[in-house]
């Protein structure tokens, strides 16, 4: 109707009048409105680029007056465009901080419920102490080939793996190198819980066991070491369970290292007295080769070295 405005013969009826005139106001309303919308959607979109690249040119500049290395300004660029990509500009933990604590509460509730049970430690916990951890976690995004810590260093937070994978290692005293893989559902810091429930209590943070590097760009949640102690102090019957210290025992990858070598420690011992038991029946038995008892001894070795960092009875109180 209106493209074809001013080529439409004129007519004497008023209705015909008032019905084109309604139509032709609504179109240019309609186009109004719309032109509007378009442009409030640039202005917002043209915003948030414009702060991303204030942001980058302030961090640019940052780093070229520090004199960083290439290096260290690659992971820097790298971690700005992931953290962009993931939040888009919007720090969602600034705005749900501001917020009331029993919406904050609620909200957080009911962003964080579903990934929190992904975590197969929290499945046997009730209601209560997961609307607790939901409040206290905190989402974080690492890069790919991010170093989160170092074994040695104090454990600083506990995290639970959502998205990607981490390489869990640990230097043995030999020069040897122990590793495995940790992903979705996994998680890591577990000396925390240890910490925490020991009796009596120490104020200084257990050292980690092993380096955690990603492997591709990670997604999880942080639950740092003040949280912890808050959750297990208050909510102390539920971490007494069974089925939670088996939980935490089965996905510990310290624990799982620490048992894989001792079965297979038990497999070689197994092995090596079925061998003497056949050779018996042909000459009689004789002392260990030199370099079988060498081979038994380093892997006695191993299991010593791994066993110093395996959790004790007493300190999870279970």
């Amino acid at each position: 109707m209106i493209s074809t405005f001013g080529n439409l013969a004129s007519t004497t009826e008023w209705s015909e009048i008032v019905f084109n005139i309604i139509t032709i106001t609504g179109g240019l309303i309609l186009v109004t409105m719309l032109i509007g919308n378009i442009k409030v959607f640039l202005n917002a979109t043209t915003s948030k680029k414009q702060a991303m690249h204030t942001r980058l040119r302030s961090v640019e500049w940052w780093m070229k007056r520090k004199n960083l290395p290439q290096s260290f300004r690659h992971r820097v660029r790298q971690h700005e465009r992931q953290r962009w990509a993931a939040t888009r500009g919007v720090d969602e933990c600034r705005i749900v901080r501001d917020l009331p604590e029993g919406l904050r509460r609620d909200i957080k509730y009911h962003l964080c419920l579903d990934l929190v049970r992904q975590v197969p430690l929290f499945h046997h916990m009730d209601d209560l102490v997961l609307e607790n951890i939901c409040d206290r976690v905190k989402s974080l995004v690492f890069p790919k080939g991010e170093v989160i810590v170092r074994e040695g260093d104090p454990v600083q937070r506990m995290l639970f793996i959502v998205r990607g994978h981490l390489q869990s290692s640990q230097v043995l005293r030999n020069g040897g190198t122990s590793c495995c893989m940790l992903g979705p559902g996994n998680f890591s810091g577990d000396e925390l819980l240890s910490w925490c429930l020991r009796r009596p209590f120490r104020e200084r943070l257990p050292a980690a066991s092993s380096t955690l590097v990603t492997l591709e760009s990670t997604e999880a949640f942080g639950l740092e070491a003040a949280d912890v102690k808050y959750v297990t102090q208050h909510f102390r019957y539920t971490f007494a369970n069974e089925k939670v210290r088996r939980s935490a025992r089965y996905y510990s990858h310290g624990w799982r290292t620490w048992a894989a070598v001792a079965v297979q420690l038990a497999w070689r011992r197994y092995r090596h007295r079925k061998t003497l038991t056949s050779l018996s029946f042909i000459r009689p038995r004789r002392p260990l080769s030199r370099c079988s008892s060498l081979g038994e001894e380093k892997l006695r070795l191993y299991t010593a070295l791994l066993t110093s960092p395996k959790p004790n009875q007493d300190d999870l109180l279970l």
